[in-house]
């Protein structure tokens, strides 16, 4: 059985300390809009309306919990950055202000909660005319059917174009700043998990199990997280969106930990099953989860496609036999992360179909899961970058495969 022990990191180069308090540098926000910009013009955008968390954080810097809270980044063809707030967030731009490419601040009182749309639209007006074409990210989560609708009132000639996936697009390839940010948040993870696993053992509920990985990525250094750890046991791991229901741990039943650290926002999560006692059936199937995760591994590289990753480890569970019971998407990009979880918004998914090719700086989450629905799951993860050269594991715990005890 596992005994107790204290989180560990690898030795930090002086550019990986120097991420732990430094944020994005101005010249990188301001080449990220540069890119914007000229993505606009070449549309015919006046102005573009940024809604989602994800991308007012990656242009502008400014980041706050108070997601549900209509906040808006307007960026016009030329200079202008205006960022729309709530007054109760005015702090959150103060201290990141002296570094920001934003050129006015907006704020609104809470009386105009229910009108902001309203200022937005006559910033718009301001900044791109009446008649320009205005960007909205119309796939995201955050621009309400009943705000568009008084958008579109208060700009009634203007042409609207989705945006949705333009700062998507840009986020796919990470900076060495931004990979740097998840090697870090990497090191916290799996801190945590290796803390998580020692002290785990029989009898625990998946409850306790919850607390102890909340405690070992705070006092890792992380910051609040996209999402909740999830934490499954028993049965409850073939109900895998869900989390901790107070169910005790059991010999001969998997248990299942997913969750991740966040550093500046970009999050490196890590997916790990422990079994206590396991039946043959159980290693069988570890060993192809194992196998699965190693092929996948061995797949990335620059040139490879999305879906040459997805059938290097399908084939490792057809060899099995167990090819059902894969999920139909091995892996996803991860970056900058807001609720409700650390899924990149457009990304590149490891899964039949897509022809997507690899570059260097891609960062992805590849989770592998055998699910039988509402009986068991046995899966891993890792979280990858693609470097000049192969790929390089950014949350290294030192499992390579489910975890039989």
């Amino acid at each position: 059985m596992p005994g107790k022990s204290e989180p560990t990191f690898h030795v930090a180069t002086p550019a990986e300390l120097r991420v732990q308090k430094a944020p994005v540098e101005r010249r990188e926000l301001d080449a990220r809009l540069a890119l914007v910009r000229e993505e606009m013009r070449a549309r015919g955008v006046s102005v573009s309306l940024f809604t989602t968390p994800e991308s007012i954080c990656y242009l502008s810097g400014y980041s706050t919990r108070a997601i549900t809270a209509m906040q808006v980044l307007l960026v016009d063809a030329r200079s202008e950055a205006v960022l729309v707030i709530r007054r109760m967030d005015e702090g959150n731009y103060l201290r990141m202000r002296d570094r920001s490419p934003i050129t006015r601040l907006v704020i609104f009182t809470d009386d105009r909660l229910q009108d902001t749309m309203e200022i937005i639209a006559g910033l718009a007006r301001e900044i791109g005319g009446s008649s320009g074409a205005v960007g909205l990210e119309l796939d995201g989560m955050f621009l309400p059917p009943k705000q568009y609708d008084v958008l579109k009132a208060a700009l009634p000639h203007a042409e609207v174009i989705n945006i949705g996936a333009m700062a998507d697009r840009l986020r796919l390839v990470k900076s060495s700043f931004e990979v740097a940010c998840h090697r870090y948040a990497g090191a916290m993870t799996a801190a945590a998990m290796k803390r998580a696993v020692a002290n785990m053992r029989p009898g625990m509920t998946d409850s306790a199990v919850a607390a102890d990985v909340a405690a070992g990525l705070i006092e890792a250094g992380s910051e609040w997280v996209a999402t909740w750890p999830i934490i499954l046991t028993g049965q409850e791991t073939g109900r895998v969106h869900s989390s901790w229901q107070n169910e005790e741990i059991r010999p001969g039943q998997p248990t299942l930990l997913e969750f991740s650290a966040a550093r500046q926002r970009y999050h490196s999560p890590l997916l790990r099953t422990v079994i206590f006692s396991p039946d043959e059936e159980q290693r069988r199937l570890s060993e192809a989860v194992r196998k699965a995760c190693k092929a996948g591994i061995e797949a990335i590289k620059p040139g490879a496609t999305a879906e040459q990753v997805y059938f290097a480890e399908r084939s490792v569970m057809e060899e099995y036999g167990v090819a059902d019971l894969m999920s139909g998407r091995v892996g996803y990009t991860v970056g900058i992360g807001f609720a409700p979880n650390w899924v990149q918004r457009a990304g590149v998914d490891f899964m039949r179909g897509n022809g997507t090719v690899l570059q260097p700086g891609m960062v992805f989450h590849m989770p592998i899961l055998l699910m039988q629905a509402d009986v068991f799951g046995i899966g891993h993860s890792n979280t990858i970058v693609v470097t000049e050269d192969g790929n390089e594991i950014l949350a290294d715990d030192g499992f390579d495969g489910p975890i039989l005890i």
